[in-house]
């Protein structure tokens, strides 16, 4: 019996890191995941090398355009055709480990006690490796302003069927500020360190100050010259021109961030007929960012005798006199797991038990407490000067903290227990109970707490039949057929039964060319995180709206939500894989996917005319109109349809003739031409609809509608990769289509221009350049940019201007990042 493993991938849109929650699986043999499903790709240890990774994080990033399923979900990872009790089993092995990655559709997911809806990605490993490895990368972005550090060492030991990994990884990133960056501040943000003047309730300030200005008045700013602003003439001369603030260094862009991890794999045989596996990740990160100065809205009584208004203003004002609002956030991340498999009566089983712990906790400074400085306002102090530290000293700050647990056991075995007359069948049978917990609460001007359990069961059994076979003389002229289906029932407490049933059909009309077809449909309760995340309110967002086309500041609620309902999922899809020659890896697939789901979750946080006319609860507007406070709450939509298309193009060889080929045409020993891969992966979206309430009108998310998200009809990834006795280099494409988003009318509109961002790296041993010294053998040097052209997005609005709220630096500050790395390997 050999140790080998696998793990599933949440669903999710591509990112840059993989989390995983733990399940398991086993199979008789090491090696491929199956046979009657033809991969979508291979990639052998050549094809792995030109993708210049140096872990397998980085490996997973630059196939994931593959990887992932028609409609963004992320896959199950294998290795060795089995599963494991946690990411960390896979993450922790150094590229050089791994023989070959498989690359195979939905359908192979059956074969492991998983759902047909996420591809499965099986990385088969090298029988015996040992290898040390430390590594240290330096970074910036450019322009500069953020600079960030990552150190790693790692000992890597395999040995038929024992293993050992241990890694320690520490990276930090500087933070990134406003002054970083060319960003304009927005003139609807009435706030300044001298403050802006605006009438009460949205008016005029004053009808004697419209007069001298020849217009009405709604803001003005206090004038510079104390002097001036006793009387009506100092606040006529920049009527309607507010003064506006720069954030310089008390605002970050991106905050600062320390992060730490150790993980440990031990891996072995356990008698003469088991095999087992432990495993242990333990990871802290914590981010420091500024929220800039507290701001401040005074109300101005006219006895003020420093006001020459004759009725009540509004002063609004960044208390630039005290330190800036600071906010902190830790989040920890602890995953054990053991997995013990082994056969019996013929069939493969294994048994897994998982503990996955997250520990969030944050402080947040939202405002200052300013009811001493209103009461010396009434008591006649000059509003128009630094206020003192007594006033500002306390600080309105709000410490939250969230935990959610699983512990997970499960049983999954899997056996060809039955011949038929086009060969045998596959039964796979699971067995697997959860408990899942969370606990939220808030300390601060409010005070929450929730305490959520739940207790899950679930049993599945997965068939696939062969019908139809060549090689048996079985309906041969037809090609290979074979048929699955599977069935998921799970108990889970509040929310009662729920259940998953898949059909699919696979068709090999002739060698090289297949076509499966599925069904699925599934329900699934939402995650605990969306129902129990803390209340947190914060006063003076600034929120850009549709419907008026400028920012507003208002006052923002976020939570979670624990009415939420289970969805309801289904899933058609058709898919075709072509590999036009046997002797090449090239490889042509088509994936087609139909989706409708009922009662997904999620949050509404773009704020468009149409989409807030549906859920008017979560919006607070005055009687002029003006938005006041929004809610960003998770809540179930009540119907989604999508309709999309990806296509694949991957090859990955040998670039040349090789004279001493054999005649299979595989290369020879101390083949020293380069090796590449490649991959070209486009999508298109012919469909997404979504009705937020039942009755009520599809919001067209291709076409003018959005709830949040950047979704473009038109989106694509390109890799290409080559190396050569350890020099070489990688090129990595994405494409996204332009979009728009409906205002009010078409000046409000915003069109979303198209992207296309490069990412360039080369690698040279340090070796060759130095070959007389001993210490740099086995040491890599690395240069590597990442959206080398500084692509991003830009958006317009109808009438050609950019809106505040969408400056290119304010939706990615980051830009173009530069890394050198040096690794040196023992």
């Amino acid at each position: 019996m050999t140790d080998a493993c696998a793990q599933e991938v949440p669903s999710g849109r591509p990112a840059a890191t993989i989390d995983a929650a733990p399940d398991i699986v086993v199979v008789g043999r090491r090696g491929s995941a199956v046979t009657d499903i033809a991969p979508l790709a291979e990639l052998d240890a050549d094809a792995i090398a030109a993708l210049g990774a140096q872990s397998l994080d980085e490996v997973n990033r630059a196939i994931q355009g593959q990887t992932r399923a028609a409609d963004g979900s992320a896959p199950i990872l294998l290795l060795n055709a089995q599963r494991v009790s946690g990411y960390q089993e896979i993450q922790s092995l150094p590229p050089e480990a791994i023989e070959k990655i498989e690359i195979l559709p939905e359908p192979a997911a059956l074969r492991y006690g998983f759902p047909p809806s996420r591809r499965v990605v099986n990385y088969i490993t090298k029988r015996r490796f040992t290898q040390v490895e430390a590594r240290t990368a330096l970074g910036s972005t450019l322009p500069t302003g953020r600079g960030t550090i990552n150190a790693r060492s790692g000992y890597t030991h395999l040995r038929d069927d024992a293993r050992l990994t241990a890694n320690l990884d520490y990276a930090r990133s500087d933070p990134l500020y406003w002054s970083d960056r060319r960003l304009q501040p927005d003139p609807d943000v009435p706030f300044d360190a001298l403050g802006n003047v605006t009438g009460l309730a949205g008016g005029a300030i004053d009808p004697a100050l419209s007069t001298l200005a020849g217009g009405t008045v709604m803001i003005a700013p206090v004038p510079a010259d104390a002097g001036a602003r006793e009387t009506l003439v100092g606040y006529a001369a920049a009527a309607n021109r507010p003064r506006l603030f720069d954030y310089g260094r008390t605002l970050t862009l991106a905050p600062a961030n320390d992060t730490i991890k150790g993980e440990a794999v031990l891996g072995a045989r356990v008698g003469a007929t088991l095999g087992a596996s432990l495993s242990l990740s333990l990871e802290h990160s914590r981010d420091r960012s500024l929220a800039g100065p507290a701001s401040a809205s005074l109300i101005v009584p006219p006895s003020d005798r420093y006001s020459p208004f004759a009725g009540p203003v509004m002063l609004n004002r960044f208390l630039t006199e005290a330190t800036p609002l600071h906010v902190s956030e830790g989040r920890t991340t602890l995953a054990v797991g053991a997995t013990l498999r082994g056969a019996l009566a013929g069939w493969q089983w294994d048994a897994t038990v998982a503990l996955n712990q997250t520990v969030q906790s944050g402080v947040t400074e939202r405002a200052i407490d300013l009811f001493g400085a209103q009461a010396a306002l009434v008591g006649g102090a000059d509003p128009f000067v630094p206020l003192s530290s007594a006033l500002l000293a306390k600080r309105l700050t709000d410490r939250t903290w969230q935990r959610t647990r699983t512990l997970a056991a499960k049983l999954v075995a899997s056996d060809d227990p039955f011949l038929l007359p086009a060969g045998r069948a596959t039964v796979t049978a699971t067995l697997e109970a959860t408990r899942l917990s969370a606990a939220s609460s808030l300390r601060g001007v409010d005070t929450f707490d929730l305490r959520l359990r739940r207790n899950q069961a679930e049993v599945g059994l997965a068939l696939n039949l062969p019908l139809a076979s060549r090689a048996n003389n079985v309906l041969g002229a037809i090609g290979d057929v074979s048929a699955s289906a599977s069935v998921n029932v799970r108990q889970i407490e509040r929310f009662g039964t729920l259940s998953d049933n898949t059909i699919g059909l696979a068709w090999t009309p002739f060698r090289g060319l297949q076509l499966i077809g599925s069904l699925r449909r599934s329900r699934a309760a939402p995650d605990l995180i969306q129902l129990s995340a803390p209340p947190r309110t914060l006063e003076n967002v600034p929120l850009f709206d549709l419907a008026s086309g400028r920012t507003t500041v208002v006052t923002l609620s976020r939570s979670g939500n624990p009415a939420l309902l289970a969805d309801r999922r289904t899933m058609r899809s058709l898919s075709l894989t072509w590999k036009p020659w046997q002797n090449s890896e090239l490889r042509l697939a088509a994936s087609y996917e139909v989706t409708q789901i009922r009662d997904q979750t999620g949050v509404l946080v773009t704020l468009t005319p149409r989409a807030e006319a549906l859920v008017p609860e979560l919006f607070v507007r005055d009687a002029g109109g003006r938005l006041r406070s929004v809610t960003f709450r998770p809540i179930n939509f009540d119907l989604e349809r999508q309709r999309k298309l990806q296509l694949t193009l991957t090859s990955s060889g040998r670039i040349g003739r090789s004279p001493l080929a054999s005649s299979k045409g595989e290369a020879s020993p101390g083949d020293e031409r380069p090796s590449y891969y490649l991959g070209l992966i486009p999508t298109y979206a012919f469909e997404d609809r979504l009705r937020l309430r039942e009755g009520a009108f599809f919001l067209d998310l291709l076409n003018g509608d959005t709830i949040g998200s950047y979704a473009p009809r038109v989106s694509g990834y390109a890799y290409a990769g080559a190396n050569k006795r350890g020099y070489g280099g990688t090129l990595g494409l994405y494409y996204g289509g332009e979009r728009l988003i409906r205002g009010d009318d078409r000046l409000n509109d915003l069109r979303f221009a198209s992207i296309f961002q490069v990412a360039l790296s080369a690698y040279v041993p340090v070796s060759g350049l130095l070959p007389d010294r001993d210490w740099a053998q086995h040491l890599q040097l690395r240069l590597e940019g990442a959206n080398l052209l500084d692509s991003r997005q830009q958006v317009r609005n109808g009438s050609g201007a950019t809106p505040s709220r969408y400056q290119t630096d304010s939706i990615d500050p980051l830009g173009r990042t530069v890394t050198v790395s040096l690794r040196k390997r023992f």
